[in-house]
This record gives C-alpha cells, structure tokens and sequence, in this order.
C-alpha cells in the first residue's frame, strides 16, 4: 500500500456540548478512553478501520465525510453489503457500506478484502453479534458513537467466513479490479441483496451526538487569516466557513501553512478574491468553495435536487473564479488585504492554477461541469478543474508534495480539455 505520512501530535481538542445546555460528557468516546489510537485514525486516509484497544476488544471506526456521518446518525445505522468478486477465475468478496440519504443511490464507501491482520479483524467484527462504532471526519474529529447490534443472515456469515478463510495477497492490479466489480454489482443489487446485507442497528448512544468541538491547536490556525481557534459540529446551517476552514487544513498536509490565504479580500473594495489562494514559490491557486448545510433536510433531498443544485453552485464558483483572475490581472504584485493587513504577492514567473472544490459532484454530470470551466480556461489561460470536497481529501492524503498535486490537477485538466470530460482520478490505486 502507498506510504502515509506520519500524523501531528496529539492534539488539544476540546468536544464541549453547547453552553445553552447542562454539560454532561459520556466518557465512552473513543479517543478518551484510548487516546494512543488517535494517531492511527488521523493516518488512515478513510473507510472502515477495525481496531483492537488495550482489552483486546474490537471496535469499529468509520473515517468518512459529515455527509456519511449524518446519514448514519440520521438512519441510526446503516447497512454492509459482502459483494461477490471475481478475480482472474478466483472467487472472492468486498464490502460497501451504505449509508441510505437515497433509498436507490445511497452514499457508500468501499472496502477490498486482502490478507492482512486489520481485514481479518474486520471480518471478525462484523460476524460479531453487536459491536461498538465510532464515527469520524476526515480531520480524524470523533463525533459519534454507537453501541450497535449487528442483523446477519446465515448466508452472509458462511459467505464471509469463506472468504476469510482463503483471503488472496494485496496487489494493486487486483485492489483496481475490486474496486471496479463493486460498484457495478450494487447498482444493479436486488431485494434478496438487500436481505442478505449486513444491518447495523444503532442502539445505546457513546458519544453526544450533538458535539461542539473547539479546536486550540495552534499548527492548525497558522495559515494567513486564520483565527486562533476554531470550533467545528456535524450538523452546520451555515456551511461556508467551516467548509474553507477544513480546506485550508486539508492544504496544510501539502503547502506551508503561510503559503495558505483564507478569505483574502481585493484592495479596491474589500470584497473575497477568492476563498482561498495558495502561493507558494512557483505555483499561485484560486481556490473557490462551495458547500450547502449539512442537516437532515438537506440530506434528504431528493437527487435530482442535489445534481441540480451542484451544477448551479460550479457555475457561480465559475464566475466567482473569472472576478479572481480578473483582479490577479490588476498587477504584479497583487496586492490583497488578510487580517486587516496588506500583503503584496508576486506573480511573475509563476503558475497560476484555478480549482473549484464542491461539496458534491456526480459522475453523470461531469459532461455539464466540464464546458464552463474549459471556456473559462481558455479566456484565462490559466487551467482550471473541479474537485469535490471527499476527492480533495484524498488527493491531500495520498500525494506527498506540491508537484505531484499540482501534476495530478494538470493530469485532469489535460484529459478534459483533449476529451471533453473531466476525468476522477482513484487514488491510493497505484504503485507511487
């Protein structure tokens, strides 16, 4: 598997309900109780993490967007699908876990079944009667938990035993073809599929599910216009700002935090460039958000609603983009207010770049996304692509250094302005 890099310290995280009500913590949070597994968590890129703490015990972590996260709390479970494989001839199985915002295409994460200590943990858990989860974002946050019994039918238990039993050795070719088979077969699932999954059924709350966490940890307010702290919940009304907040730290296992601007604002009349701007000594990128609020009303929408709306939002970051690179156009250096101050950054002999990072994109649309952002492209020079939110994650976790994310936005670029369509890149899936 490719190399991560080693996790920060410890951090100062302070998870307080909301001072409106009695403060009454539930010490059976996870990162409490076993605070040397929160460096495993905050290196493990996301998915399903099986972990044995220090009674030998079994717990579940589900590393996943808030998206995810708020369908689990929404659904008070969620389901796991045993996906038959077939590799080369060879019999075998993956797992999707689905968690049901859409009852036909829900949100789901992926899980190759190899030989290795953790799957076969994994496999133990889940032929486990009941088993404690505990859920987290990408930023490694803990904000819920649940005691949970697990519904199997005796097919999926044999089904899963025999795969454990003749697990096949990890190879990249074969974790691509996994990966492949999938999906493929949960879109065409059926009734009986749906029987045969396995049901978490969320029982006893372990962690306040309305968690208020305040974040003092000063590596992760260094970046220009960063306040001294933050504060982060699951369930945001007004997603905007935790959005680009998360972004910056997302850039910050890439880039310099002092390379990073938040909310940078035009000399002329004080209005945002961009979201953010990324200069570093060769590259400057426009980084324009766009998010919606993570609630159960939003979850619900149906999706229609939400391809529409995505379209809708990349279109506006578009145009958001243009005024960017308009005022970057305005002179060299370009002069910008952060903090109340004026910082002047020079743009000569570097590359600009433009990215538009949105909450969701769906993969039936990107012949819509692709046409807007090309043209803006070509009347820019400057190359421009999108990214979710969940994509952005994995390009920070998995690519080391600024040349190869800057290469692999370049890779999606080129394929789209020679094809038409913007491609996804699968990360973690190759042999660098």
């Amino acid at each position: 598997m490719p190399q991560l890099r080693l996790p920060p310290p410890l951090p100062d995280v302070r998870p307080v309900r909301p001072r409106s009500r009695l403060f009454r913590f539930n010490t059976s949070m996870l990162t409490l109780l076993h605070p040397y597994i929160l460096p495993v968590i905050q290196d493990y890129p996301g998915g399903l993490l099986p972990l044995r703490v220090s009674d030998g015990t079994i717990k579940l972590v589900i590393k996943a967007p808030k998206e995810v996260l708020l369908a689990a709390r929404m659904n008070r479970g969620f389901k796991i699908y045993v996906v038959p494989v077939d590799l080369r001839g060879v019999k075998t199985c993956g797992l999707i876990s689905a968690f049901f915002d859409d009852a036909d295409q829900p949100l789901i994460l992926q899980t190759p079944l190899f030989e290795a200590d953790d799957v076969r943990d994994l496999v133990t858990a889940l032929l486990m009667p009941e088993l404690d989860v505990h859920l987290f974002d990408e930023h490694g946050r803990e904000l819920l938990g649940y005691h949970a019994t697990l519904d199997q039918v005796s097919q999926t238990r044999d089904l899963l035993r025999s795969t454990a039993s003749a697990l096949r050795p990890f190879s990249m070719e074969a974790a691509r073809e996994v990966f492949d088979q999938m999906p493929r077969w949960f879109s065409l699932r059926g009734p009986d599929d749906d029987a045969a999954s396995i049901t978490f059924n969320f029982r006893e709350t372990l962690v306040p599910d309305d968690l208020f966490i305040q974040d003092l940890r000063p590596e992760n307010h260094s970046f220009q216009g960063s306040a001294p702290f933050s504060s982060t919940t699951l369930v945001r009304e007004e997603p905007g700002a935790f959005q680009e907040r998360d972004i910056a730290l997302l850039l910050q296992r890439i880039f310099a935090p002092n390379e990073i601007y938040l909310n940078p604002k035009r000399i002329t009349d004080g209005e945002e460039i961009a979201d953010l701007i990324v200069a570093s000594a060769t590259h400057v990128i426009f980084i324009q958000a766009k998010d919606s609020p993570n609630t159960e009303k939003v979850l619900k929408n149906a999706l229609d609603r939400k391809r529409a709306t995505a379209l809708k939002s990349l279109r506006k970051a578009v145009g958001q983009l243009r005024g960017a690179f308009r005022y970057s156009r305005s002179g060299s250096p370009m002069r910008m207010m952060v903090d109340g101050s004026v910082v002047e950054m020079p743009l000569d002999g570097k590359q600009l770049r433009g990215l538009v990072v949105m909450k969701e994109l769906f993969s039936l649309d990107y012949s819509k996304y692709t046409p807007p952002l090309l043209q803006l492209s070509e009347e820019s020079g400057v190359p421009c692509v999108p990214l979710d939110y969940p994509e952005l994650h994995m390009y920070t976790a998995h690519l080391s250094d600024e040349d190869s994310l800057v290469g692999a936005l370049d890779r999606v670029y080129a394929v789209g302005r020679n094809s038409g369509r913007f491609p996804r890149l699968r990360l973690g899936l190759t042999e660098t």
